[in-house]
């Protein structure tokens, strides 16, 4: 297996723990491809993946026809391996291509130059979940009712997924979330709502979560950038080694069922 092929199994694991918790979660998976609908009709919240798996058509084929049945938007990601073959197929279920994701990946032995200082605690305890999910909401500008009931509810002390704010001038300025897996760490929900960027707040914060995860055992970390974030992570040392194609099945919601 290659380390993209690798990377995606370890999403897959990231995914269940990050959408494991949410209420009336509902979870297909198999080693390399998953299916996470949340029900929320937005398609941020429901999410397939597509590794290099043997049956990977056939889970998309299942993956859309229940995303359908639900009547819920579904936005989905293709291995390289895969994307080729199945682009035909999803076209056909009526899935519109929106672009591709850079897979990226920060070795051991990777410098980063450090942020300017910030304070950084964890999200532990109502209050500083409530500000996390906060932060995800604005930087995202997703309802803040949908948030809590998909983020909030899953930063927890024993979830798999730790989230960190930093604090600067203006209080609370960024977040993120991290989804350790041995000596391998994936990086999502980097959050600096637009009133704070461009002021090292992101940079600042994820400096100073890597090198305590290195502290901690981590060698490699990952995560799928988007267009307007790939150019922090470049500077911060994190490679591109494949894109991920990307899905989107848009339908007006329906009753859950």
């Amino acid at each position: 297996m290659d380390e993209t092929e690798e990377l995606i199994c370890l999403c897959v694991r990231a995914l269940v723990a990050q959408m494991a918790g949410v209420p009336g979660v509902e979870l297909t998976m198999t080693r390399s491809c998953i299916l996470g609908l949340t029900g929320e009709p937005l398609a941020d919240f429901n999410m397939l993946t597509l590794g290099d798996d043997p049956g990977a058509e056939g889970f998309l084929t299942r993956s859309v026809a229940r995303a359908r049945a639900r009547g819920l938007p579904l936005l989905a990601m293709m291995s390289p391996r895969v994307a080729p073959a199945l682009a035909p197929v999803a076209a056909e279920l009526g899935l519109t291509p929106v672009g591709a994701a850079p897979l990226m990946v920060l070795r051991a032995g990777t410098e980063v130059a450090p942020g300017r200082p910030v304070k950084v605690a964890r999200a532990l305890g109502p209050e500083l979940v409530a500000i996390a999910g906060d932060l995800v909401a604005a930087a995202f500008d997703s309802p803040r009712d949908a948030i809590a009931r998909c983020i909030d509810v899953v930063i927890t002390p024993t979830a798999g997924v730790e989230t960190y704010i930093a604090w600067g001038e203006a209080g609370p300025m960024s977040a993120v979330s991290v989804t350790p897996t041995g000596n391998t760490a994936g990086i999502s929900l980097m959050a600096t709502p637009p009133e704070h960027q461009r002021q090292g707040m992101g940079r600042a914060l994820l400096t100073q979560v890597i090198e305590d995860y290195r502290r901690r055992g981590v060698e490699r970390f990952h995560l799928s950038a988007s267009e307007a974030g790939r150019p922090l992570y470049a500077s911060l040392g994190f490679e591109p080694i494949a894109e991920l194609s990307a899905w989107l099945l848009d339908q007006a919601p329906q009753v859950d069922r």
